[in-house]
């Protein structure tokens, strides 16, 4: 610090004080940025002292170059995010115009760097923003930054993907079984029931021993809120924050306020608000607004599919952070949650890729739905996911407040824009390459859909894409077991296909156990079979039943919600409407597998956790 006191102003930054800017204010700024190592011209910006377009027009007449608010034509190809690294494009102009390159090199090295160069008087050299500049690349590779984000481009189309549906073989499996099944119960109806049962009775067992297994492990002590898990400011690495939207207007306002709560460093945040180029109504929206410094809106080109993970994939191509997370519209995070997210990267090795931080349904009040809906996230992120997590196990990912390695989200090429369920496959995605994932107790306030048909059409896509993830990662078995291990693998088909299996078929175990009792065949079997089976049903009943109430019961004692525990009896016909939930996902797989139904945001009549404006 004393070093920049004598020395003066760094020269990024000391140009601006013959424009306006108070010495002491810059002198103020530079120190900042020695305490949080951070560029100067950053936090000049990321502060407010300066906007981003003030600077680079001062920037520009101090070197007597022509300013441009948004970019000229620029030429497409190269490597895009070379080019914003240094801030440098080829301009598409005609051969008349003289202007060859647009220039906006970003605070720090590439800054220092154009103007050690002395590029004064060049009528080649435009100067633009960094934002104008990315805008500028994005609209003239729109074509291939799509096919990218949608992995049709030559790396994309080698990875496997929900793209390409089930293999020949996959398919001609499924028809073996379905046929024999259909042939043996014209034959045998009783027996094949039987043999079903038993067929399946190990994945339920599995699904039994893991939820056993998370209400068993206890909660870590609660160290994250003691001091000394708090790191220094000047240890925060760069931040990227992706916030997808498509017709968010209802809770823009909401958003806004969350994001600009989250207590990091500004100069070391960058929070990208995905906006499709075809919602019209929320970038206007977006244009009458005054950002904070270290948000942008990033304009996702038009494309197929229309889905969230292409356009997380837009954002991770851009992303300037060493640590990149995800939140919905609709999310409310805890302030701390991504200096915790830092901390716990920082204090452990690298192969921990990921954490999965806690949901919370925040609106219990607006009905019944809602309350189930908040006991089954209760049971799932406080009880279930930790608890597998603690034991080494992966989890399949909740769709937001996922906290990412960047540079692992980028070995295996980004999400799958194809499955409509990306955020539990890009999980096992990166198990499979060797990483961890780990629990992330910071609470995330969710708003529940608001009536029965949005939570259906939620629903169903989830299940479809459950289905499209066990799918594309069984299109190799052999390859998922080399690479994630036999405990791993075992235990995401437990995950998947247990989840998948156990809600189609709710409504028929629960008839057939039903009828079983009645006519008092399953405590009076007539065979060694029966009674083999009616052991293996009463077992899993019996287990079963405990888990289905224990875990979303000890999920809402921990949350501090036991109101909820009055929703625990009507739990067996919530899972009803879950199994509909799977067979509409079966009939939309087959007819439109891509299918992104959009969840309804912006309805919530009542708050659990957040406090009422003053």
């Amino acid at each position: 610090m004393s070093g920049v006191a004598e020395a003066g102003l760094p020269v990024e930054i000391a140009f601006l004080a013959s424009h306006g800017v108070p010495p002491a204010e810059l002198q103020r700024a530079a120190l900042a940025a020695v305490r949080l190592g951070v560029s100067p011209a950053r936090q000049v910006i990321a502060s407010g002292l300066v906007g981003e377009v003030a600077f680079y027009r001062a920037l520009a007449a101090e070197l007597g170059l022509h300013f441009l608010a948004e970019a000229p034509p620029l030429l497409p190809g190269g490597d895009l995010a070379a080019i914003m690294r240094e801030g440098v494009s080829r301009a598409a102009n005609g051969p008349r115009s003289p202007v060859r390159f647009a220039c906006a090199p970003p605070a720090g090295a590439p800054l220092r760097r154009f103007m050690a160069g002395k590029p004064q008087g060049r009528d080649d050299l435009v100067i633009v923003t960094p934002s104008a500049l990315a805008r500028g690349l994005r609209a003239s590779n729109a074509r291939m930054l799509a096919r990218r984000a949608a992995g049709l481009d030559e790396a994309g189309l080698t990875r496997f993907s929900a793209r390409t549906g089930s293999s020949i073989s996959q398919k001609g499996l499924a028809l073996l079984i379905v046929g024999l099944l259909a042939a043996l119960t014209t034959l045998a109806p009783v027996g094949t029931l039987i043999g079903v049962a038993l067929a399946l009775g190990p994945v339920f067992f599995g699904a039994v021993v893991l939820r056993l297994a998370s209400l068993m492990e206890k909660p870590p002590p609660d160290l994250w809120r003691e001091h000394r898990w708090r790191v220094d400011d000047s240890r925060l690495p760069v931040y990227t924050v992706a916030v997808p939207l498509l017709g968010e207007e209802k809770v823009l306002n909401q958003l806004i306020g969350a994001l600009s709560a989250l207590d990091y460093p500004p100069a070391k945040l960058d929070i990208r608000i995905l906006v499709e180029e075809i919602d019209l109504g929320m970038q206007r929206l977006l244009a009458a607004r005054q950002l904070p410094p270290f948000m942008q809106i990033v304009i996702v080109p038009r494309g197929a599919p229309q889905t969230k993970p292409r356009a997380l994939n837009v954002a991770l191509a851009e992303a300037q952070g060493e640590l990149f997370t995800i939140f919905d519209a609709e999310d409310v995070p805890e302030p701390q949650q991504l200096r915790l997210a830092a901390a716990r990267f920082l204090r452990d090795d690298a192969d921990l890729v990921c954490l999965q931080a806690r949901l919370v349904i925040d609106n219990t009040g607006d009905g019944w739905l809602a309350s189930f809906f908040a006991l089954e996230y209760a049971g799932l992120f406080d009880v279930f996911n930790p608890g597998l997590l603690r034991c080494g196990l992966p989890i399949m990912l909740g769709g937001t407040s996922n906290h990412f390695r960047t540079e692992a989200l980028r070995e295996v090429g980004g999400w799958d824009a194809w499955n409509v369920t990306e955020d539990a496959d890009i999980g096992f995605r990166l198990v499979r390459a060797g990483g961890r994932i780990a629990d992330l107790p910071s609470a995330t306030l969710e708003e529940a859909p608001p009536n029965l048909r949005v939570w259906m059409k939620q629903r169903t896509r989830w299940l479809k894409g459950y289905l499209q993830t066990l799918i594309s990662h069984l299109l190799a078995p052999h390859r998922l077991l080399l690479e994630a291990g036999p405990v791993a693998t075992l235990t995401f088909l437990v995950l998947a296909l247990g989840t998948l299996l156990g809600t189609l078929g709710y409504p028929f175990f629960l008839l057939g156990f039903t009828l079983a009792v009645l006519n008092g065949s399953l405590l009076n079997p007539d065979s060694p079979l029966e009674l083999l089976l009616s052991a293996t049903a009463l077992t899993l009943t019996g287990a079963g039943v405990c888990v289905v109430f224990l875990v979303p019961a000890l999920g809402a004692w921990r949350r501090g919600a036991v109101d909820l525990w009055r929703c625990l009896p009507g739990l067996p016909l919530y899972y009803m409407l879950v199994s509909l939930a799977a067979w509409l996902a079966l009939i939309e797989y087959s007819n439109r597998p891509f299918a992104w139904n959009k969840t309804e945001h912006g309805r919530a009549r009542s708050s659990r956790y957040r406090k009422p404006p003053a």
